[in-house]
């Protein structure tokens, strides 16, 4: 090790020029060890991954289930008879996740930074899941044996309406033909 380190102190003497290359070259090992050993910052394009992660046919089961729910609860409604259900949907199932807030002191102002909260141990970190968001409903047809009584229709709109938060006009009723 005194051989290296005298090596070393006969390269420094050389000049300003010698010691800037070698603190460059310093730092390029560095960075160089840190891919190598898997340490890394949590950087905004990995950010922007999680908060961009949507499911890609979790919207289709969604509307599935819808269907076979309301249609079970609408046959219970005197009246309706059986019925067929079919549920439109906008959007795509999102993830939302928990995200801690960084007050930064500046000299001259305050800035925040967003950070996802991950949990885990090791290599195995996730970021942690604050809720899920459902596609919007974005209309429904039904068709049932009741279909062409104005008092069936009347409790069917609302129902639906009220179990979806969906407007009248986006809830189409017809008879089962």
């Amino acid at each position: 090790m005194n051989k290296a380190a005298g090596h070393l102190k006969r390269f420094l003497k050389g000049g300003k020029v010698k010691i800037i290359v070698f603190v460059g070259l310093l730092g390029i090992l560095l960075i160089f060890l840190s891919e190598i050993t898997g340490i890394k910052e949590t950087g905004e394009s990995e950010n922007a991954d999680i908060q961009n992660k949507v499911s890609t046919c979790a919207y289709e089961d969604y509307a599935q289930d819808m269907e076979k729910r309301l249609e079970k609860i609408l046959s219970k409604i005197k009246g309706v008879g059986k019925a067929e259900v079919m549920v439109t949907v906008s959007g795509t199932e999102e993830y939302i996740y928990a995200q801690e807030e960084k007050i930064k002191n500046g000299e001259k102002d305050f800035s925040t930074e967003n950070e996802y909260v991950l949990i885990g141990s090791g290599g195995e970190k996730q970021a942690l899941l604050k809720k899920v968001v459902n596609p919007q409903i974005s209309g429904i047809v039904i068709i049932c044996e009741g279909g062409d009584s104005n008092i069936v229709k009347e409790r069917v709109y609302s129902s639906v309406s009220a179990a979806f938060e969906i407007s009248p006009s986006h809830i189409y009723v017809t008879k089962l033909g």
